[in-house]
């Protein structure tokens, strides 16, 4: 058995990002450096479930999620670094309803459906 790593999931999209983080009940939110809402899952399965749950009922939604390997680093009271960096830049990269995973995120995941979105990142098969 394998132990699972952290990951770190960005919001993006015309919801406020802590307002859907609300609804995220998997992570635990922290503040990014530039402001956003960002959250730290134990591993990629339960982000991915969380953000699936959220998405099902929510047909209209416009939300973007972007998932990259790593923790936020602290820095002074919010956090940052490449995990959140990368996560945010998916987020922004992400169609409505889509989650956009990195090339790392994606290896750690067994049996779940992802497709490439053909920019050397990966899309959650029936998100987008």
């Amino acid at each position: 058995m394998t132990q699972e790593s952290p990951v770190t999931l960005a919001i993006g999209g015309s919801a406020a990002a802590g307002d859907v983080a609300r609804h995220l009940t998997g992570g635990r939110a922290v503040r990014a450096v530039d402001g956003r809402t960002v959250l730290v899952y134990a591993g990629a399965a339960a982000a991915v479930r969380d953000v699936t749950a959220y998405l099902r009922p929510r047909a209209m939604s416009f939300v973007r999620f972007g998932l990259e390997a790593g923790e936020p680093q602290p820095n002074r009271d919010r956090f940052g670094g490449p995990a959140v960096t990368g996560a945010q830049a998916l987020a922004d990269r992400a169609g409505p309803r889509e989650l956009l995973l990195s090339e790392t995120v994606r290896e750690s995941l067994t049996g779940t459906a992802v497709e490439p979105a053909g920019d050397g990142t990966y899309r959650l098969s029936g998100t987008g």
